[in-house]
């Protein structure tokens, strides 16, 4: 997810689906009719080579409860501030497995909404309702994440803490619409920025992707 500033000092979401649209390209959202900077279209992704022979048995249906226990990188500044962060950031990926495995979406989780903004939460819903549409899918497995760590990092000037995480996602296998063949994830990179809004913290700037390697 990419979330920019317009001129008039309003923000607005671009999902940016390489993570989820593996071997079908970048879904961009496009922005509002009065907003400015916003990307849209299709963008295609490096190809990965298809998995012959996936290691894991895929559970049958998508799991009722996901747990992501993020590891702080050594040196982090492990004070209030970052734990909620943390804590943030392991919703957020519990809560978009969910998304990615799940049959389509007409409605975001209270536990999502809960930690992004209005403008996000509408993002992701448009976006993986737009990927289920094309046929985007994966396959429900019992570790998600064989492991998840996090940073702290230099903040900009509209958010109060910025982090950038890892999550291995070795266990995914992306299904191909047309064939049925399978595509194994790599590493999900994901840099987040936040503030409070009301009485929670919540994302108000991120960017995802899914890359060869990754550290924090």
């Amino acid at each position: 997810m990419v979330m920019r500033q317009d001129r008039a000092g309003r923000h607005y979401w671009c999902l940016m689906m390489a993570l989820v649209m593996v071997g079908l390209g970048t879904a961009a959202c496009g922005a509002d009719e009065d907003s400015t900077g916003a990307t849209g279209g299709i963008t295609p992704v490096a190809s990965v080579a298809p998995a012959q022979s996936p290691t894991l048995t895929p559970s049958a249906e998508a799991p009722k409860f996901v747990k992501v226990t993020a590891t702080p990188a050594p040196g982090t500044k492990q004070d209030a501030l970052f734990l909620e962060a943390k804590k943030v950031y392991e919703t957020y990926l519990e809560q978009i497995y969910k998304l990615e495995v799940g049959d389509g979406v007409n409605s975001v989780s209270a536990e999502l909404q809960g930690i992004l903004s209005e403008d996000g939460t509408e993002a992701i819903r448009k976006a993986y309702s737009e990927a289920k549409s094309r046929g985007h899918r994966v396959l429900p497995v019992k570790t998600p994440f064989s492991s998840v760590t996090v940073n702290r990092v230099s903040k900009g000037d509209d958010s109060e803490i910025a982090i950038i995480g890892c999550a291995d996602i070795s266990n995914w296998r992306f299904v191909n619409p047309k064939d049925g063949t399978l595509t194994p994830g790599r590493m999900r990179k994901d840099e987040l920025s936040m503030r409070r809004i009301g009485d929670s913290l919540k994302i108000v700037e991120a960017e995802s992707a899914e890359v060869a390697s990754c550290r924090v």
